[in-house]
């Protein structure tokens, strides 16, 4: 609970105080690949409790991954069975889900995502899955939620094995009136649903709410838990969803094929945005004002390879800025009450999981793909069993030169931002010395101008408004750049706000205040 605050006027608050929602929209893209992060398997550590014994074997298959890359980079092997430690538990996974997440796991992306603990070059976790359902094998000697026996769902590391072991805090029972591959269907797609609805979007009845991309692995959760909430729903889907989608409880479908919601007239107290691929700008059209629209999907493997989400994360923060709308991205958050409530949702009968279709773990490179293309009704199933035992595994790591191409890029990112700036700022600073002597050094001012030159074009692209706007926008930027380099104090005041970077605002103002007695007279040659 948050304690209040007295309440400051926009002209009283600093800049840094205006800057802090670009800089916290900035740095929430890391957590957003946390969100499976701590289900993630973790390497087992020598001295923890609960190793596998009896009728649990000490090997078991798994979907291993090596290298990133496309699914062909998925392997089925054997490997030990986990070790758990004093709050673990083991699960024999009957059914697994997968999810967008696996891929960005799998294939490194976007880019960014890398130098946060995944593995700048390859994996540093090799397993694969979250979302699992499936009987307790074992406990660690601190759980008291859960018995060997209890049939469960949640979210665990390396879900796409025989095995798995998960949290017992992010676990809860399996009702018994669904099978496994429901409930495996069910956390983060479901979880995402409901805090989107109920948390961000502060859904109540009789409000209006649209959800786009109604028919997938979020969207139809949303649909049944929109209207568990007492909403009136309108899902958007394809011309084959909309039986479908009407059968699950929206009041109205919206055929994107044939007809633009943001373009019919119609006003919406929320939108919950599925999908991740549409300019936001346009959703302000179809909202009541003070309505909300919060963002779930990150669009598809091809979308955003370097930022991911961050785009859109920038883009829905200037949008609120400016509007009376607000637009605000979803981080899931895997809690056990929450489970609970939709486990009694599952065993009332008013959400039921909608199942595309079920792989067997030795398949699992094939649910991906099919779940890559981005067209799955409902949910995508794994479901580990004997017929995988019998199946032939992987002898080492596939070869294959489809992620060459990554950690290139990432390369040509670094010395693009880092080397190019600073090799220049040096060279201009050499020749500034030449020209003034007895002058100070100016080498930050330089590479801050051509950082900012570099961060004016991404700003033009992250804001996607065309071509010609991202140049004027990089021309703008460019031309204050020119202006920093002459100490133009002007300059330095628009071009350090316009960084929105607080640490460059503190850097250049003492930068400012040194310099200004120095540059009181003739401005010096660049």
């Amino acid at each position: 609970m948050t304690q209040p605050v007295a309440e400051t006027s926009p002209r009283s608050r600093s800049p840094i105080r205006r800057a802090s929602p670009l800089v916290t929209m900035l740095t929430a893209a890391l957590p957003l690949f946390a969100l499976a992060g701590s289900d993630r398997q973790e390497p087992d550590r020598p001295g923890e409790t609960g190793q596998p014994g009896g009728h649990i074997p000490s090997r078991m298959r798994a979907i291993v991954y090596t290298e990133y890359g496309p699914p062909d980079v998925l392997e089925l092997r054997d490997v030990e069975t986990p070790v758990l430690n004093d709050h673990q538990v083991l699960i024999k996974v009957r059914a697994a889900a997968a999810n967008p997440l696996d891929w960005h796991y799998m294939r490194g992306t976007p880019y960014f995502m890398r130098v946060t603990g995944t593995g700048f070059l390859r994996p540093k976790d090799t397993r694969l899955g979250v979302d699992l359902a499936g009987q307790v094998e074992a406990v660690g000697r601190n759980v008291t939620r859960f018995k060997p026996g209890d049939e469960v769902f949640g979210t665990g590391g390396g879900a796409f094995a025989r095995y798995a072991r998960a949290s017992e805090k992010k676990l809860a029972l399996k009702p018994a009136n669904i099978t496994f591959e429901q409930a495996a269907a069910v956390p983060v797609a479901a979880l995402s649903a409901l805090q989107g609805l109920r948390d961000k979007g502060k859904l109540q009845p009789g409000q209006k709410v649209l959800i786009n991309g109604a028919s997938g692995g979020v969207g139809t959760f949303a649909v049944q838990i929109a209207r568990v909430l007492g909403a009136d729903v309108t899902g958007v889907c394809s011309t084959r969803n909309l039986e479908m989608v009407r059968s699950l409880g929206a009041h109205q479908v919206i055929d994107y094929t044939r007809e633009d919601f943001t373009q019919s007239g119609q006003r919406y107290d929320l939108i919950l945005d599925c999908v991740g691929n549409q300019p936001l700008l346009p959703f302000r059209r179809a909202l009541n004002p003070g309505g909300i629209c919060v963002i779930i999907g990150g669009g598809g493997p091809n979308d955003g390879r370097w930022l991911g989400p961050l785009p859109r994360m920038v883009r829905a923060l200037l949008l609120a800025r400016f509007a009376s709308q607000r637009f605000v991205l979803l981080l899931a958050e895997i809690r056990q009450d929450d489970l609970t409530f939709l486990g009694d949702l599952m065993q009332s009968g008013q959400v039921t999981p909608v199942i595309d279709r079920s792989f067997p773990l030795s398949q699992v490179p094939d649910a991906i793909r099919y779940l890559e293309k981005g067209h799955a009704r409902g949910k995508v199933i794994i479901t580990p069993g004997p017929a995988d035992d019998a199946s032939p595994v992987s002898a080492g790591p596939a070869g294959t030169s489809a992620n060459a191409l990554g950690p290139g890029l990432v390369v040509l990112g670094l010395v693009a931002l880092v080397v190019v700036p600073v090799a220049a700022a040096l060279a201009l600073d050499r020749r500034f010395r030449r020209r003034n002597p007895g002058k100070r050094p100016f080498r930050w001012g330089y590479y801050f101008s051509i950082l900012s030159v570099i961060a004016g074009l991404a700003l033009g692209v992250l804001l996607e408004p065309g071509v010609g706007a991202s140049i004027v926008c990089g021309v703008v930027y460019a031309v204050l750049a020119w202006f920093f380099a002459r100490r133009h104090h002007w300059a330095w005041i628009t071009l350090t706000i316009l960084s929105f970077n607080p640490v460059a605002w503190i850097v250049n103002a003492i930068y400012l205040w040194k310099r200004r007695a120095e540059d009181s007279g003739v401005m010096p040659a660049v």
